[in-house]
């Protein structure tokens, strides 16, 4: 079996993932780093990041897979998570514009529904993607 179109999607993803990165690194905020309920950091860029792998691989493969992954929306849905959930909305929607890859504007639902796409456990069945974060997790 030929996985050309996966390689490609995977590149594609992970090159717009570092450049979000790279944004984020470059003018990272005090308001960027929140504590999950485990108590380890969780960045916009990790937010971001698994949010744009999400959507290159549901746009690129238009295949059936599941995403394993490490964050989902639980805590950006809170009360007072409005201002991190439109910064990572904006940092997804330039990255996915910025090189001319996609011509889309995402909403923030968009964006937590992405993240929240990596939920999945896997198995023993199907096309199963991993994204696991370079970040130095605890």
């Amino acid at each position: 079996m030929s996985y050309h179109k996966e390689l490609a999607a995977a590149k594609k993803a992970a090159s717009l993932a570092a450049r979000l990165c790279q944004n984020v690194q470059k003018a990272l905020l005090q308001s960027d780093v929140q504590s999950k309920t485990d108590k380890t950091p969780v960045t916009v860029a990790d937010y971001g990041s698994q949010a744009l792998v999400s959507f290159v691989l549901q746009q690129e493969l238009r295949a059936e897979f599941s995403l394993v992954a490490e964050e989902d929306s639980k805590d950006l849905r809170k009360d007072g998570a409005q201002e991190i959930v439109e910064r990572i909305t904006k940092l997804v929607n330039y990255s996915l514009t910025s090189d001319g890859s996609y011509n889309v504007t995402l909403s923030t639902e968009d964006v937590l529904k992405a993240i929240d796409s990596g939920r999945s456990e896997g198995g023993s069945q199907g096309q199963h993607w991993v994204l696991d974060p370079i970040d130095g997790t605890k």
